[in-house]
């Protein structure tokens, strides 16, 4: 046997372990990106081999839950992929006020799914608020955003951020909507009130949109950085909810990481390429 091959190994041991002992599931997990987090934690822990770190993890319950967070990537920042944010700005927003406004359908409806900290749900808000308020007052916002863990959906809902966060911001939209206290930066609160945060696991088998939406019907939904760390069929699951929950002819933003996963699921057509937007047909 190989070192991959026992890497491998060795890693469903542990995977094993964290199943019957500590009743966690890390195996939806990519095979490499669950070997990369492995290894760091091995560093961490100071373990000189996998052997070692098995062992580690067998003794140490608070090591269970620390292998747990670091899959749990939730890195984000305001308008992150600025091309993607461009796109949604200028051709993706007015094209959807202007087809609720003809139809006197009078709500957009918006879910950020996998909403880390706030960033992404309120770099939308920001700008479907500035597009409504510009023009087309007429027209509703909901906006609902979703995640796994109680901490972030906290920091999320208080919308306090360090400025390395905000530096994809323009000034304009940090001047109008953020008040800054040293290296600390406040959402303003006409934002903050546009969304709906609360708890949920796409990968629950309950499957749809969030209860506090009540339904679907999704005009945007963004799912941004969040594909790529599972397999290949937890992918698919989390893209037949997000494809079931938004209206025909919504819109799916991704990461621009995950372009390929999505033309792979065969049921969205991209649009604007090579921006990670996608569009339900």
């Amino acid at each position: 046997m190989n070192d991959n091959e026992n890497m491998k190994e060795k890693i469903k041991n542990i995977a094993k372990v964290m199943s019957e002992k500590y009743s966690l599931d890390i195996s939806m997990y990519d095979d490499s990106f669950l070997e990369q987090t492995v290894t760091g934690r091995m560093a961490e822990t100071s373990s000189e081999s996998i052997d070692d770190y098995l062992h580690y993890v067998e003794i140490h319950q608070a090591e269970s839950l620390s292998l747990i967070d670091s899959l749990n990537n939730s890195y984000s920042e305001f308008f992150r992929n600025p091309l993607t944010f461009l796109i949604l700005e200028q051709l993706v927003l007015p094209q959807i006020f202007r087809e609720k406004e003809l139809r006197h359908a009078g709500e957009i409806r918006i879910w950020s799914a996998g909403c880390a900290a706030g960033q992404e749900p309120y770099s939308l808000a920001i700008l479907a608020n500035d597009f409504k308020n510009n023009s087309h007052e007429s027209v509703n916002l909901r906006i609902f955003a979703t995640g796994k863990s109680e901490k972030e959906l906290h920091t999320a809902r208080k919308g306090i951020y360090h400025v390395k966060a905000i530096q994809n911001s323009r000034l304009g939209i940090i001047n109008k909507y953020f008040s800054n206290s040293g290296e600390f930066y406040s959402i303003s609160s006409n934002i903050r009130d546009l969304i709906d945060f609360s708890l949920l696991d796409l990968l629950e088998d309950s499957g749809g949109a969030p209860p506090a939406s009540i339904y679907g019907d999704f005009d945007i939904i963004m799912c941004s950085n969040l594909l790529f760390y599972y397999k290949s069929e937890i992918q698919k699951k989390i893209l037949t909810r997000l494809y079931n929950s938004l209206v025909n002819g919504g819109f799916l933003i991704t990461g621009e990481a995950e372009v390929g996963i999505v033309k792979n699921f065969r049921k969205f057509k991209q649009y604007a390429a090579p921006a990670a937007l996608f569009i339900k047909t």
